[in-house]
Order: structure tokens, then sequence, then C-alpha cells
């Protein structure tokens, strides 16, 4: 019994490889090339595109028959730029050896190596990938149907079982441009592979590319290749790692071969330090079809700032349109990113001209792209350790280029802000219109309310009010500083002060002035009438017209001068004023001697010598009576006022009446003839003068160390 069966199995056996081999012998025996002008005609009769099978078709001989096709090419629609939409160097078509024996076709695998995918959209839309059978006469049809059903029928079984359990791509390239909205992408294919048992089995996929220069690589798995022929409900999912993110989605398609519709679940990852920002994650559903695409954000996170709201994108016109809602809880601006120190706001504290901006381009062609409307509401925005603002809300329109945030508010220390900005990419233009009122400046500036009796703040009051409206133009960020034009004003009311230690405002020329001066040993407690900051920005300068203003019971500082926003050179002259007039040679020195020069990165105090040399030979021409006059001007009774003169804040101050301000008036006379001395003094006699002033300059030197307790040290 065991030697039958043994003589069974090997006689089956024998048959098998018989089979096998005469196969084998047959398919070696069978020129494919024959069938080459069959199979194109096929082609251009169900496409309307000319295939070109160039190289020749070869059967490899081996354990599996393989079919190696070189150089084939089809030919691309009439109106494309391309000769080809597809070229193919080389492919191989495996073929399965039991379907054979049964004279079924059935591919295994598919490797196609270096193909070119040409695919192009017109100006009306319709892509080159929509093919159209050319049209022919009944006659012409009638004449080729013989030869063509004979022809097909040769050919029919080579084509019908066409599609393979794998295919293979390696080192291909997809090129796509939209000649409607002028775009171009590239795709490098590394490798890209495709399985599936059967046409009604699901399909896996697996990539490896770069698209337009960026590495992209995962796997998806769709429905098949049955329910996509026949225009059913498609699911596809994806695992895939792209620009440093990780992205997984679930979609539903739906008329894929009409109008595609589509229905998706989005989670995306991205790293903390990818694209020098925080941990960003975003949960949302996007649904729409190729003319609108709605976007439900559930969640996006970024660093702990979670932004919600529902956005649409019309991709249906020559550029997208957005519309939408976003809003926030809280967004924390310092968590933004992971390298660089958020911005602070406080012009004092950080004022920068031109040399701190970089000379870059400012590039705002990004705003031609699209055109949106969109509106945002953010309930707390942290910009650092001692600025937030609440309530932040506005509209973002961009139309034509033009980005404008109008109506844009925002609640600052309690007071309520409101204003407007836009940004033009047609000549890189900037305008910026704020105002504020009953703002409290302690709580605006947490730095600003006194940590301890040591330290410089607001124990009350603060009610602060600002107008800021200012424009700008140029080709870089430089330029934007340098060619800024318009006003900022900053008024602050009655308020408490306690003097000490500038925990906030430091490295600038306020900062040390209030040192030099000494206020936290003269007046612990100080109560502050009024202060004013005025900046009149034009012809790259920021002018202070007597427009830096600290006016308390017992001490005056009136600031008169410029910045230069080219080179931040400072050009200010302080003056100081002592409301105590028992010594009027002390009141006098300290309301001449102060400057500040230098730059606002680099400030520092100096000798006012033109005030020096005016004084002495105010004196000298006037008599003691100029002592007086100076007094007076300088300790202007109502120098908040002075200041706002011509501002939308002019009213906001009394002006000197009565004898105050005829007094005023009076002795100006006596303070433009001791000006128009100096100059002739410095016009005839230069050298003398110069000599003069510098030993006027060192009486003065020595005089300022004394009143400031620095009589040890040598002032520079």
């Amino acid at each position: 019994m065991f030697k039958l069966l043994k003589w069974v199995f090997g006689i089956v056996s024998f048959l098998i490889v018989a089979a096998i081999i005469g196969l084998v012998i047959f398919i070696s025996q069978f020129d494919l090339n024959e069938y080459k002008p069959q199979i194109e005609k096929i082609v251009y009769e169900q496409t309307g595109r000319k295939l070109a099978l160039n190289g020749d078709i070869e059967i490899k001989i081996s354990l599996v028959p393989t079919v190696a096709l070189k150089d084939a090419t089809l030919s691309n629609a009439d109106w494309a730029k391309d000769n080809e939409m597809l070229k193919i160097k080389e492919a191989d078509v495996t073929l399965s050896v039991l379907p054979l024996l049964n004279k079924e076709l059935e591919i295994e695998e598919i490797n196609i190596i270096s193909p070119v995918i040409n695919l192009m959209a017109n100006a009306q839309g319709v892509g080159n990938w929509v093919f159209e059978k050319p049209q022919e006469t009944q006659e012409q049809i009638n004449e080729e149907a013989k030869p063509q059903e004979e022809s097909s029928a040769a050919a029919a079984p080579l084509l019908a079982g066409f599609v393979a359990k794998k295919l293979y791509i390696e080192n291909g390239v997809l090129n796509y441009e939209d000649l409607k909205t002028k775009s171009k992408t590239n795709l490098t294919i590394k490798s890209l592979e495709l399985a599936s048992e059967n046409m009604d089995s699901e399909i896996d996929l697996a990539y490896d590319v770069v698209f337009n220069g960026e590495d992209i690589k995962g796997t998806a798995k769709a429905s098949s290749l049955q329910k996509l022929l026949n225009n059913e409900p498609y699911n596809v999912s994806l695992d895939t790692k792209a620009y440093g993110a990780n992205l997984k989605a679930k979609a539903l398609l739906t008329d894929l071969m009409g109008e595609l519709k589509f229905d998706a679940d989005v989670d995306a990852i991205s790293p903390d330090g990818n694209f020098d920002l925080p941990k960003v994650e975003a949960v949302a559903n996007v649904k729409g079809d190729l003319k609108e695409i709605v976007a439900k954000i559930a969640k996006l996170d970024f660093g702990g700032n979670i932004v919600e709201g529902n956005i649409k994108v019309n991709i249906a016109g020559s550029k997208p349109i957005i519309t939408g809602n976003v809003a926030s809880n809280l967004i924390n601006v310092m968590k933004l990113s992971t390298s660089k120190k958020s911005a602070e706001l406080s012009f004092i504290s950080t004022a920068s001209a031109a040399s701190y901006m970089p000379a870059e381009k400012l590039d705002l062609s990004a705003l031609k792209t699209f055109d949106a409307n969109v509106k945002f509401d953010v309930k707390k925005l942290i910009i650092n350790e001692d600025i937030s603002l609440d309530n932040v809300k506005g509209t973002a329109d961009v139309k034509n280029g033009v980005l404008s945030i109008n109506p844009l508010g925002f609640v600052a220390g309690g007071g309520n802000v409101n204003g407007n900005v836009a940004i033009s990419a047609a000549n890189n233009a900037l305008t910026l219109n704020l105002d504020g009122k009953d703002i409290v400046l302690q709580n605006f500036l947490k730095n600003l309310n006194p940590a301890n009796e040591s330290t410089f703040g607001f124990k009350s009051g603060g009610q602060t009010n600002l107008h800021i409206a200012v424009k700008s133009n140029g080709a870089t960020y430089q330029n934007l500083v340098e060619n800024l034009d318009g006003q900022v004003l900053f008024v602050i009311g009655k308020s408490q002060l306690q003097a000490g230690a500038l925990k906030y405002l430091k490295g600038n020329f306020i900062t040390q002035l209030l040192s030099a001066l000494k206020l936290e040993a003269k007046d612990p407690k100080m109560s502050m009438k009024c202060a004013v900051l005025r900046a009149d920005l034009a012809k790259g300068k920021a002018n202070f017209p007597k427009g830096i203003v600290f006016d308390s019971k017992k001490m005056m500082v009136v600031g008169d001068g410029d910045i230069n926003l080219k080179n931040d050179k400072i050009n200010i002259a302080i003056k100081p004023f002592n409301g105590n007039l028992t010594d009027t040679n002390i009141a006098q020195a300290i309301s001449s001697l102060v400057k500040i020069s230098g730059t606002v990165q680099n400030p520092g105090i100096a000798i006012d010598t033109a005030s020096v040399v005016k004084n002495v030979v105010g004196v000298a021409m006037t008599g003691p009576a100029f002592i007086g006059s100076q007094l007076l001007l300088d300790a202007d009774q109502a120098p908040c006022y002075t200041a706002l003169k011509g501002t939308i804040y002019k009213d906001m101050f009394e002006a000197p009446t009565g004898v105050q301000a005829g007094a005023q008036s009076a002795y100006q006379g006596a303070s433009d003839l001791v000006s128009s001395g100096i100059n002739m003094i410095t016009g005839t006699a230069g050298n003398a003068a110069s000599s003069g002033a510098g030993a006027l300059g060192d009486a003065a030197k020595g005089m300022f160390n004394m009143l400031t307790g620095n009589s040890s040290k040598k002032n520079k």
C-alpha cells in the first residue's frame, strides 16, 4: 500500500512538473511584442491618449514568470505643457503560476521603476487625468469592427487580470500644476507599496515620499478596489509622519467618481521644539467637497494654550476664502516659543528703534493668496510675567492683500482699549490706532505695584489714558521703524507713589534720571499730580515737545528733545525742579544741569553745558532777575497741560491762569534774549566760548556730584 501511494505521488509530481515545464516552454516561445499594436489601439480607443510601448516586452524565465516592459509613455491632453502624462523607465509584471495552468492571467506583483507622472489642471479646473474617447463616424466604427474584434479578443486575456496583488513603485516623480491658481507641487516617491489579496479585499498602503522638500512617511488602509470601481462609500485611515509631526486620520469618502465628498476625524501631534514651538496637538473634524472645506476644531492645544472654533474654507474660486470664529479661555505668549523670550510691550522699559530691528525684508505676499474673515475671542492673553490683557476680541479681515483687524478691543488694567490695525501687502504699509481709558497702571504692569517698602510703585491712583495713532511703510522691518509717523500719548492722573528701587524700568534714561536725583531718599511717599509721555513721530525721529512730564507736589520733571529712530541716539534735556524755593542756587542748578545722551541701548546722564552757559550769561546780562525767570519758566505751573497742547487730550488739564500765565509770558523775553546772546558768543568767539564752556562744565559736574551725593566719585 505504501509503495502504491509512493508511485501515485511520484506520478502526480511528475505531471505537475511536466506541465510547468511545458508552460514555461510555451511562454518562452510566446512573443508579446506581436500584441503591442493591439494594446496601444485599445488604450487609445478607451482614453483618447496614445500609449507608446517603445521598448521590447520580454518574458523572464524563472520559478515565477515575469513580463518585463521598458520605455513606455502615455500622451498628455492636447492643452497640457508636457508631451507625456506618464513615462515609465522599466516595469516588471510577475504572474501567478497556477492560474496559468487554467489559462487564466493573474498578476501577482507589479514593480515600476522610475516613473514620471505629470498631472495638470487647466484654467477651467479640468484635469489632464480626465480621459475622452475619440469621436468616430459610424462608417469608421463599422469598418474597424472586424479587425478590432479580433485584436481585442486576442489581447483581452492579457488585460483581464491586470489588477495585481502587490504594486511597488520606486524612485518615482509626480508633478502637479494648477493653471488656475498658478501653483505647483512636486512629489518624489522613494517607495510606494500597495497590497490587496483580491478585488474585494482591503488595500494596505505604505509610503515614503518627499512632498515639496519635506519627508512624509507612513501607512494607510483603504476599502477594496471593487468598492472604488462601484463608486461606493469608501473608508480610508492613515498614520503618517510629516513635517516633524504625527498625523492620524479616519475618513469616509463618497462619490469618488463624481463630486467627491469627505468626512474625516483628524488627530495631529507636533513634538516640543518642532518649528521652534511648544508641543502642539490638534483634534478636529474636517468635512467638505472640492468646493468647500469645514473644520470643527474640538481642541487646538499649543503649550497649554487651548483654542476651539469653526473654520470654513471656500476653494471654488481663484483663491481660498476663509471664514469662521475661534475662541480661547487663555493664551500665554511666553509658551508660544521654546527659544525666544516674549516681547515686552512697555514703550519705556524696552523702547527700541531701527538699530534693534532686523534689516530683513518684509514679505507680506502671503496676504495676496487668500481672503478671510475670522472673529476671535480670547478671555485672557498673557504677554509676560508682568503684562496681561483680558477679553481680547476682534475681527480679522483679509481682502485683496490687506489685513484689517477692525474692530479690535481688549481690557488692560481694568480699562477699555479699542482700535484697529491695518497691514497692506501692496506697499508694506502699517496703520495702528488704539485709544484706552481708565487703565490702572499698576494693575496693567504688575511690577509697578510695590513689592515692599523699598521698591518704587503706585500705592493708589494710576488711572491712565492712552492714544496711539501711527502709520508706516517700508521694505524691511527696520524701514518700518524709520518711517513711523503719528503720535503716542500716555497720561497718568493723580496718584500716590512710593519711591524706591526701580524693579521694572531698567536700563533706560528714566531709570538713570530718577536714580541720580535720589527721589527715594528725598520723598519716600510722593503725591503725584500727573504724568505725561508724548511722542510725535515723524521724519525718522520721535520728538518729545516738553512731552516727558512728572509733576508732584515736591518734584517736577519736564523732558524736551528727541530720539533718532534711525540710529537710536538720544537728545533729551531734562528739567527737574525742586519745589522748595528757599535755596534758589541749588534749585537753579538742578534745573539746568541734566541732559540725557547716548543711545536707547546705552543711555547716560550728561551735563547740559549749553544750559550752564545760558544761565551764567543770563545772570551777567540781566542780573538776578534771570534766575527768577528761569525758575518760573522751568517750573511750569501746568506742565501736563503744556505737554498735551494740540493733542486729543488738550482739555484734560487746566491751563495756567492769572498771575501765573502772565509771569511766564513776561519772563519769556528775558530767556530769549539770553539765547540770542549765547548764539552771538558761539558765533564770534567759538574757541573762547568752548574753553569757557569746558570750565563751566567742570564746575557744574562738581555741583552735580554734590547735589546727588556723589562728591567723592568722578561723574562721567
